[in-house]
């Protein structure tokens, strides 16, 4: 599908938040080890590890010692990739096919970046790879404002709404609060502060750009994510 490819092509970043990455570690220490650990749209891996450290602390540190294959999968060509593979394409997850053992699959903070009505396709693509017991981890905001990368649908479902997307049994799905925008706030320059005050009061600006606005109502209210976990 040409939509799906013009997205995923371009779709590439991990924005996960520091509580998502305790609860993920909390499904990792619950379940069954994996042997191998495939982290679709993992952005630039090295920069994560500067600029959000706990991705690693928390997650995949964990699977280090349990001894997992851990691969990153992203279309661009980031440092610290293991594979560079354009996800749209109908055979970019053929290497799973050479993998043995046990494999999760990790799709986090994606499918808001994809246009909703690709999103059975794509997934579609993933469970056709699982086998037996192989499991798979989804993370999507809940609630949680606008952020373009390169767009955002604004899709933010709850749990249960990924009983209709995929025939897996869901073994974990909850809500989580995940820090607020009065914490990136409290951190800024107060030139910046001003400039990120006054802006939406500038009417001449993109519909998308008006958008990022809405970020300001998260200084009084938490961001919320969905996680959900479920083997087939």
């Amino acid at each position: 599908m040409m939509f799906l490819a013009n997205h995923l092509q371009q779709l590439s970043g991990n924005n996960m938040r520091f509580e998502e990455s305790l609860t993920i570690q909390d499904i990792i220490k619950k379940h069954s080890a994996f042997k191998n650990i495939i982290n679709l749209g993992s952005g630039n891996v090295e920069q994560l590890k500067k600029t959000k450290p706990w991705v690693s602390k928390n997650v995949f540190d964990l699977f280090k010692k349990q001894k997992a294959k851990i691969l990153h999968v992203d279309a661009e060509n980031f440092p610290g990739e293991d594979i560079v593979q354009d996800l749209s394409q109908p055979n970019s997850l053929s290497f799973c096919d050479k993998l043995k053992g046990s494999k999760l699959f990790i799709l986090a903070n994606v499918l808001e970046h994809i246009p909703k009505k690709a999103h059975a396709e794509f997934l579609k693509k993933i469970y056709s790879k699982m086998k037996s017991k192989d499991g798979l981890i989804i993370t999507v905001p809940y609630d949680y404002p606008y952020h373009a990368d390169p767009i955002d649908t604004m899709y933010r479902p709850s749990p249960n709404e990924f009983n209709q997307l995929l025939p897996l049994t869901w073994l974990e799905g909850e809500i989580v609060s995940a820090g607020s925008y009065k914490e990136e706030f409290k951190r800024m320059s107060v030139f910046k502060k001003i400039r990120k005050l006054l802006k939406p009061l500038w009417i001449l600006q993109k519909p998308t750009k008006w958008l990022e606005n809405h970020r300001l109502f998260y200084l009084f209210k938490q961001y919320q994510i969905t996680i959900v976990f479920g083997i087939k």
